[in-house]
C-alpha cells in the first residue's frame, strides 16, 4: 500500500472543486446524514423504553447496557478510519447504512416473538455500535470533499451546518419516537430500520469519492503482513494527531467529555427523571429534546458566521459554561428548571462540538483524514463506555443529584489542566484550502 505524502499537493482527482459548483450534492449528503441521526433519535427513545421503563432495570444495569452499545466505538473506530481511507467513500457509506438496519430488524423480531432477553439486547447494541464505528469516520471524511465542492467551499461553515442538521434530525427522531411510543418498541425499531435505508438511498446521489490511498499487494501476501500494514496505517493517523499542536489538545478535551459527560447523558439523566421526579419516558424524551434543541439552535446560528477566529477559546469557554450549568442540577430545581438547564447545557455543547470538529477537519491532511477523524471519534466516544459504566455505579451509590457533582468536579479539573498545560486556549482558525 502506498499513500501520498500528507504535505504534498493532492493528485488530480474528482476531489477538485467543480467548474460550476452546485448545492445539489451537498443537500443529498445532508439527507443521508440527517436520516442517520433521525434513526439515532428514535433509537435513543426505543432503548431506554426497553431497558429502563419496560424491563425496569436499575441504574447499574442501564450503565452496563449503554456501555456495550458504545464499546465497539472504542475498539473499532480506528480500524473504521483506516478502512475508510482505502475505500470509495460513497458506496462504502451506502453499504454501512444498509447494514445498520439489520440489528434493528432482528431486535424488532425478538420483541414481536416475545423472545427478547437482556443478553440479546446487548448483542444487538454491540452490532449497532460496530457498524457506527466504521460509519462515522467515513461520513466525516466524505464531508470535507462534498463541502469543498459546494459553492461556498468553507469547511467551518459546513461543519457547523452539518452539526446543526445532525441534532435537528436527532430531535426530530426523538420527537417522533416519543409521540408514537404507545405503538411499542418493536414498531419504533421497524421505523428506525426504514430511516437507515432511506439514508442509504440519499447517499447514492453523492458523487464518487475515490480513496487517496492505493492498495498494493503485500510482499508475501500473508495474513500477518496484511495486519502489520493495517496497524502501521492506523498508527500513522494516531501519530499525525499526537504531533499536531492543534489537534492533540482538542482530542484530550473530547476524551474527557466522553468520559465525564456521556455518562451523565446516557445514565444519570434517565435515573434523575425516574427516581427524583417520578417521571416516565415522556419526561425523559423532553429532557433529550431540550438538550438537542440547545445544540441545534447554537450550531445553526454559528453556521451563519463565516470566520470564528478564536476557535480554541470559544471551545474552552463553552465547555466551562456547560459545566457550571450542569452543576445546578445538584440543587434539585423543579422539573421545568431541569428542562431549562439541559437546554442551556446543549447550547454550550453545540459551540464546543462545532469548534472541535472544525479544528480537526481543517488540520487533518487529505491522505489521513478518515483516520484522523476516527481518532477524533475515539476521543469523544472512546471514553463513553467507561463513563456510562462508572456513572451507573456512582448514581447507584450517591443518587442522581450528588452524582452530577462528581462529573462537574472532574470536568473542572480537566479544564484547568488543559488551560495550564496545552495551547488549546490560543488556537486560531487556520485555512488549508488547497487540501481535499
Amino acid at each position: 500500500m502506498t499513500a501520498t505524502n500528507p504535505s504534498s499537493e493532492p493528485s488530480q482527482s474528482e476531489d477538485k472543486p467543480a467548474a460550476r459548483p452546485s448545492w445539489t450534492e451537498f443537500r443529498w449528503y445532508l439527507g443521508g446524514h440527517g436520516s442517520y441521526f433521525v434513526a439515532m433519535g428514535i433509537q435513543g427513545v426505543a432503548y431506554p423504553l426497553i431497558v429502563t421503563f419496560i424491563l425496569n432495570q436499575n441504574s447499574d444495569v442501564v450503565g452496563i447496557v449503554q456501555m456495550f452499545t458504545m464499546l465497539p466505538m472504542f475498539g473499532l473506530v480506528l480500524l473504521g478510519g483506516m478502512t475508510a481511507d482505502r475505500k470509495e467513500l460513497r458506496m462504502h457509506l451506502v453499504r454501512l447504512q444498509f447494514l445498520a438496519a439489520v440489528p434493528m430488524l432482528f431486535l424488532a423480531t425478538l420483541i414481536f416473538t416475545d423472545t427478547l432477553t437482556l443478553t440479546l439486547l446487548i448483542l444487538c447494541g454491540l452490532a449497532t455500535g460496530s457498524v457506527g464505528a466504521f460509519l462515522m469516520p467515513a461520513r466525516d471524511s466524505l464531508l470535507n470533499r462534498v463541502a469543498r465542492r459546494s459553492p461556498s467551499g468553507d469547511i467551518q461553515q459546513a461543519v457547523n451546518l452539518v452539526i446543526g442538521i445532525q441534532f435537528a434530525s436527532n430531535l426530530l427522531g426523538i420527537f417522533l419516537a416519543s409521540q408514537f411510543a404507545f405503538a411499542g418498541p418493536a414498531i419504533l425499531l421497524l421505523a428506525l430500520a426504514c430511516v437507515y435505508l432511506f439514508g442509504a438511498f440519499c447517499t447514492t446521489h453523492v458523487k464518487p469519492a475515490p480513496p487517496h490511498i492505493r492498495d498494493e499487494p503485500d510482499h508475501d501476501g500473508s495474513l500477518s503482513a496484511k495486519w502489520k500494514q493495517n496497524v502501521m496505517d492506523i498508527a500513522e493517523g494516531i501519530t499525525e494527531v499526537r504531533q499536531s499542536k492543534r489537534m492533540f489538545p482538542v482530542i484530550c478535551l473530547m476524551f474527557s467529555s466522553g468520559l465525564l459527560i456521556m455518562g451523565v447523558f446516557s445514565v444519570l439523566l434517565q435515573m434523575l427523571v425516574r427516581d427524583v421526579y417520578n417521571g416516565t419516558i415522556e419526561e425523559y424524551s423532553v429532557v433529550m429534546m431540550c438538550f438537542t434543541i440547545g445544540i441545534t439552535v447554537t450550531t445553526l446560528t454559528i453556521s451563519r458566521i463565516k470566520n470564528i477566529i478564536y476557535q480554541g477559546r470559544a471551545m474552552m469557554l463553552s465547555f466551562l459554561g456547560g459545566t457550571l450549568v450542569l452543576s445546578m442540577i445538584h440543587f434539585e430545581p423543579p422539573l421545568w428548571g431541569v428542562y431549562t438547564l439541559i437546554l442551556l447545557w446543549g447550547a454550550c455543547a453545540g459551540v464546543s462540538m462545532s469548534m472541535s470538529r472544525s479544528i480537526v477537519q481543517e488540520a487533518a491532511s487529505a491522505t489521513h483524514r478518515a483516520r484522523v477523524m476516527s481518532v477524533y471519534q475515539l476521543g469523544f466516544l472512546g471514553g463513553a463506555p467507561l463513563g456510562a459504566l462508572g456513572m451507573g455505579y456512582v448514581t447507584k451509590w450517591l443518587g442522581p443529584l450528588d452524582a452530577a457533582l462528581v462529573a462537574v468536579i472532574g470536568m473542572l479539573i480537566v479544564w484547568g489542566l488543559l488551560l495550564a498545560f496545552t495551547t488549546l486556549w490560543d488556537i486560531k482558525r487556520e485555512n488549508r484550502a488547497h487540501e481535499m
